[in-house]
């Protein structure tokens, strides 16, 4: 599932004059097109889904193109209901509906390439959510010139990856935490409560590990949730920025080889 939100108000989108963050173009394709591609020839996909604006050359790549929605919660439960309406129509629904994963992936990654598709699905451990992360030292090696957030952890610092491992359990229990975030995301003392004081506070100070926030968003959701440790700092990679263009657009090429590094499960 390619979220592809981001309308003709996307500040990336009105830098270039595209109609979406995800149609920017990158030397003569759009930027979503690059992650459409990988996701099509990683081996490990049997559906991929649009959710948001899509023009010709996506809609060569994806199955089902979906609208997005007006808040990130819209757009990820109508691509929800896209995967499990396609599970619905095979001939064990019910058993399906169980194994079902969903990978849900930002359309602004150019530079994740199919095998590191492949190396992340087939690398996740059998949990409810799987979210990959990527140390500082790995993405700065790759990337040098990007700037990128990172969070202080006990167990070193690390920035998110723009890629989610759902099991479908997951992915209902998922939308109402995702909408009473999204509310309170300028309400400090609503954000505490879902996340909780304690973990909230050691994150600040850096004391929280990976092991703990895999407990708490574990139990926010009622699943079991792991982080994937990569050293593919492609994954984390995402062109949100004006000035991320000039860094790619220099580039010789995307790169389609394979990732820079494993990936391991963390304990």
């Amino acid at each position: 599932m390619v979220l592809a939100g981001g309308d003709q108000a996307d500040r990336l989108a009105v830098a270039v004059g595209a109609p979406s963050k995800a149609l920017v173009p990158l030397r003569g394709e759009p930027m979503g097109a690059y992650v459409a591609h990988a996701l099509r020839h990683s081996g490990v996909i049997d559906e991929l889904i649009w959710v948001g604006a899509a023009n010709a050359r996506i809609r060569q790549l994806v199955d089902r193109v979906v609208p997005g929605g007006v808040r990130m919660v819209d757009s990820l439960a109508l691509g929800f209901g896209a995967a499990f309406a396609t599970v619905a129509g095979t001939a064990d629904a019910a058993a399906g509906s169980q194994r079902v994963r969903i990978l849900a992936v930002g359309a602004d990654i150019p530079w994740w390439d199919a095998a590191g598709v492949r190396a992340f699905v087939e690398a996740a451990p059998e949990a409810g959510v799987v979210y990959p992360v990527v140390r500082e030292a790995d993405a700065l090696a790759r990337f040098p010139g990007q700037q990128r957030t990172y969070a202080r952890l006990r167990d070193g610092r690390y920035t998110g990856g723009n890629a989610v491992l759902f099991s479908a359990a997951a992915a209902v229990a998922l939308l109402p935490i995702v909408d009473r975030a999204f509310m309170a995301r300028k309400q400090p003392w609503q954000l505490a409560s879902i996340i909780g004081w304690r973990t909230l506070f050691a994150f600040f100070t850096g004391r929280a590990t990976i092991e703990m926030l895999e407990q708490r968003i574990g139990t926010l959701l009622g699943v079991s949730a792991r982080a994937l440790i990569t050293a593919d700092a492609a994954i984390g990679a995402d062109v949100d920025n004006p000035s991320h263009l000039p860094d790619t657009l220099s580039l010789p090429e995307l790169d389609r080889g394979a990732p820079s590094g494993g990936i391991h499960a963390s304990t």
